[in-house]
């Protein structure tokens, strides 16, 4: 009874045309919004919009909600329009719009959010046009009996009859002058109320900024982490002090994307030097970030959850005489998860802006965006390629000192990083990471030039000091099961170049043996030092090695020599007792006879 009353005020009420279109226009465009969180600004300027004008509440609400329904069911419509509008020829309006100050803020480079305005549109306007003609031909109809019905006047003129009208459809006892109701086609635009309510709540938006720039600092900073690492990266508290322009992170924790109940990085405290005018543009840009804290391995209490990954690898690239990884270590598919995971690392440090418009490995963009449309959703793609000027997240210094790991149970990690972004190619200074132990055991050094907008080589280098052989012998492929190194240590050494794009190396690598035994034909030998040159190219996650034979027969000569010495040497020693026993008046055995 209460929903008729509802109607009857519209048909019957004092509800202009106006009213009534901006009513279901404004209701539609709420509803084919994706939510607050892909487009904040959207929802808030439209919702401010519909408290402002005088729109009908009660249409936006029933309008808004048919809109959400059907939104959900047209989504992959959305998302066509939205590519249409931001990567046809209207880009370069949605382009300047998604990075000026405020309007980045309203989500325009998400597909689904800027054609759920196309579509929200023309169902609103649809419904509002449908409707204004539905409730004008009501209205006329009125008219008309009331003027020339004398059968309606005789029905109307009841009492019982007015007061059943008036408890099933509202209004007054008596009809409305549906005349001047027909003639009035606009009436106030503005909802006073509403006017003043718009203006508070901007006051109180202005004065509580800083709240919200912690949820947006927040939203920026694990969307952006989440997608440098393709896993979930939780993130327990984010605070934002825009008046001293400090920012401090607590739980922060990044699961590994190839065993997500582990966390890859885990920090106690992050703090930072972050700018609240960026904030303005969605950018997020910190100085001078320090962490405390900080260890990997960790067991996570919920497990992760990945996201899609990049394209399909390209086909392996042939090293002539080169060997993969299979043909020397039995656990190969485990290192290939590690480089796999390294390679995902450094394609999205380098995220160029071809790789952003074309995907890896010449995958098209419209072939990407549906591939992880499928993954997460077509509500949470966005035309990150469109992000011009600065990116949306930017890193400028990161240290964390006293990193524990569990590989390295005596030695802690110091990992420093530069000019780490989502969009590096809009910084004009490479990316790079470097990570020393505290006894220099591990080295690693990348400097990712190719990624930023100067185009230098990307280069990298590393070294591992006093690996213990036996360790890595075990896993050496050998016939029989005896592994053919044992004993002493062995450090890597390697520098060379990474190219994006493919995702492959050019890393000349040395490996020298300490005290170490080597079996060659059956035969042990000691080797004090010797140092073997190998060639690793290809593909980073599957890597070809081109070990140089030279070098391996000088390690068989040097093992044979030593063997020869041995044998040299026990044949004197057997000799030389003899002629020792002579000498001291030992006597043979007589030869016994036949």
């Amino acid at each position: 009874m209460l929903f008729t009353r509802k109607i009857g005020a519209i048909l019957r009420g004092k509800a202009t045309p106006f009213q009534l279109f901006t009513g279901c226009l404004l209701g539609a465009l709420i509803g084919f919004m994706p939510g607050f969180g892909h487009a904040p600004g959207l929802v808030v300027a439209l919702s401010l919009l519909l408290v402002l004008l005088n729109a009908n509440l009660l249409l936006a609400a029933l309008v808004g909600f048919a809109a959400k329904l059907l939104s959900l069911a047209l989504l992959p419509v959305s998302f066509a329009i939205g590519r249409g509008l931001l990567d046809g020829p209207t880009s370069g309006l949605f382009s300047a719009l998604i990075n000026a100050p405020v309007f980045a803020l309203f989500g325009f480079e998400n597909y689904t959010a800027t054609g759920g305005l196309v579509l929200g549109a023309i169902f609103g306007a649809a419904t509002g046009v449908t409707l204004v003609k539905l409730v004008n031909g009501f209205r006329r109809k009125m008219q008309d009996l009331g003027t020339h019905s004398t059968r309606y006047q005789a029905v109307m003129g009841k009492s019982w009859m007015r007061f059943l009208v008036f408890v099933l459809v509202g209004g007054g006892l008596k009809d409305p002058d549906y005349a001047a109701l027909l003639n009035k086609k606009v009436g106030n635009p503005i909802r006073p109320l509403g006017a003043v309510l718009v203006i508070l709540t901007l006051g109180l938006l202005l004065i509580s900024y800083q709240f919200f720039a912690a949820s947006i600092v927040t939203t920026a900073l694990q969307t952006g982490l989440e997608k440098a690492n393709g896993a979930t990266v939780d993130l327990e508290r984010a605070e934002l002090d825009l008046s001293a322009g400090r920012m401090t992170l607590t739980g922060l924790a990044v699961a590994d994307p190839n065993a997500l109940d582990t966390d890859l990085f885990r920090a106690a405290t992050l703090t930072a030097d972050v700018s609240g005018v960026n904030l303005l543009r969605k950018r997020l840009q910190l100085d001078q970030v320090e962490i405390v804290g900080a260890s990997t391995g960790e067991t996570r209490r919920v497990p992760g959850r990945r996201l899609p990954s990049a394209a399909e690898p390209a086909k392996p690239i042939i090293i002539p005489d080169a060997k993969t990884l299979d043909d020397y270590l039995t656990n190969a598919k485990i290192w290939k998860e590690r480089l796999a995971q390294v390679k995902s690392w450094l394609d999205r440090l380098h995220g160029s802006d071809a790789e952003e418009t074309t995907g890896a490995a010449g995958e098209s963009l419209g072939d990407r965006l549906e591939r992880e449309a499928a993954a997460r959703g077509y509500r949470s793609i966005t035309a990150d390629h469109l992000v011009q000027g600065a990116p949306i997240l930017l890193i400028t210094q990161i240290h964390a000192g006293g990193v524990r790991v569990a590989q390295l149970p005596e030695e802690t990690l110091d990992v420093t990083g530069e000019n780490l972004s989502t969009q590096p190619g809009l910084v004009p200074t490479a990316p790079s990471i470097r990570v020393t132990s505290s006894k220099d055991t591990l080295g690693f050094n990348a400097a990712l030039g190719a990624a930023a907008a100067g185009s230098a080589p990307s280069t990298l280098a590393f070294h591992y000091r006093g690996l213990p052989v036996d360790r890595v012998a075990g896993s050496l492929v050998r016939e029989g099961g005896t592994p053919p190194l044992a004993g002493g240590t062995l450090d890597l050494s390697g520098s060379g170049q990474f190219n994006p794009g493919p995702g492959t190396i050019d890393i000349p690598l040395d490996i020298t043996l300490h005290d170490t035994t080597v079996s060659i034909g059956g035969r042990q030998t000691k080797l004090s030092q010797f140092t073997l040159p190998v060639g690793l190219a290809g593909p980073l996650d599957a890597p070809g090695l081109k070990v140089d034979q030279n070098q391996l027969g000088k390690i068989a000569a040097s093992a044979g020599k030593a063997i020869l010495q041995e044998k040299a040497k026990d044949a004197l020693s057997e000799k030389a007792g003899g002629i020792l026993g002579g000498f001291l008046g030992g006597k043979k055995e007589p030869e016994s006879k036949p």
